[in-house]
């Protein structure tokens, strides 16, 4: 059945260039690099506005290929108003910078996959007090999917577009931004720093960076903090944060705290501002296109050896309220 998308609507949901993702959805660990940690996983959020005990299950979908796809679907309903619509399949290839002489084996070998095995397996679950009572809810993100050669024609559930639609904290996505960061810790760190605005100066630590990254256990703390430093060099030079630190551990030494020769990291101290996050993209597309390694290969945290400007949105939200 067609669901008619009748949510009020935002500005940036007008723009062909943006769109408003809820910080549940770029915070978790849910679209992550592709070597991460597991396959199948659960993510859990004990507490989110009025939402209790959320469940959030898939295989490892990735924050490059499978996140793009992932908001073209949803940018689709919403710009057709409806859950239930048809594009063609050019439209992916373009998204994906699929070369014509590819796109036979892309569709066989890959998007199939991508839209029946990947994306479908997405699935919801919370309790919400409904009636004096709590309710147990669950669905998935595609209700429906039909592919050939030409045409992709999709139903998600008009379950889960409320439930992306009612969530807090909606943070503004410039899909020209995400098209520069080709590498998934750039990604993944522009992604975090978004959704974390609220000072000029924010704290990462390198336990909660690793929780994000799903790194595995056995991945070394150095290993994961060279990836996020090569990461952070890319952003710098990009322009999207103006300067970073790493904070070692440190030592108390006759009452003094001092640090601790050659000791590891423990927190990313960053800068950056909303004119930074979202400005100047033309000078952004200028230093991308010096072709340096840093913008080009993806980092595989398995091995531990070592234009114009676009139309800008309006700040929905300049910083919230931690959540858990």
């Amino acid at each position: 059945m067609e669901y008619i998308i009748t949510t009020k609507e935002k500005k940036v949901a007008t723009l062909e260039r943006y769109i408003s993702v809820p910080k549940l959805f770029l915070a978790l660990p849910f679209f992550t690099p592709k070597n991460s940690a597991s396959t199948e996983k659960y993510t859990e959020v004990a507490k989110f506005g009025d939402l209790r005990k959320i469940r959030l299950r898939s295989v490892n979908l990735s924050v490059i290929r499978d996140f793009e796809v992932f908001l073209f679907l949803m940018k689709k309903a919403y710009l057709k108003k409806s859950n239930t619509f048809e594009f063609d399949n050019t439209e992916i290839f373009e998204l994906l910078k699929i070369k014509p002489n590819h796109r036979d084996s892309f569709m066989k070998e890959v998007y199939i996959n991508l839209i029946e095995e990947k994306l479908s397996s997405i699935d919801v679950s919370y309790t919400k007090r409904e009636d004096l009572l709590n309710q147990r809810i669950g669905f998935k993100f595609i209700e429906y999917r039909q592919v050939n050669k030409k045409t992709t024609k999709i139903r998600l559930s008009k379950e889960f577009i409320e439930f992306f639609n009612e969530l807090e904290y909606l943070y503004d996505i410039p899909l020209d931004f995400l098209d520069l960061l080709k590498n998934e810790y750039q990604r993944i760190l522009y992604i975090l720093y978004v959704c974390n605005r609220k000072n000029e100066t924010n704290f990462f630590s390198l336990e909660d960076l690793r929780k994000r990254f799903n790194v595995s256990e056995t991945t070394l703390d150095k290993t994961v903090s060279m990836n996020i430093r090569k990461a952070n060099d890319a952003l710098l030079e990009l322009g999207i944060i103006t300067k970073y630190e790493e904070v070692k551990e440190t030592v108390t030494v006759k009452g003094k705290t001092i640090t601790k020769k050659n000791g590891k990291t423990v927190t990313f101290k960053v800068d950056y501002t909303y004119k930074t996050l979202y400005t100047e993209l033309a000078k952004k597309r200028a230093a991308a296109a010096k072709n340096l390694d840093a913008f080009k290969k993806p980092i595989k945290v398995k091995k531990p050896k070592i234009a114009e400007e676009a139309e800008q949105p309006k700040i929905i939200d300049e910083g919230d309220e931690e959540w858990t």
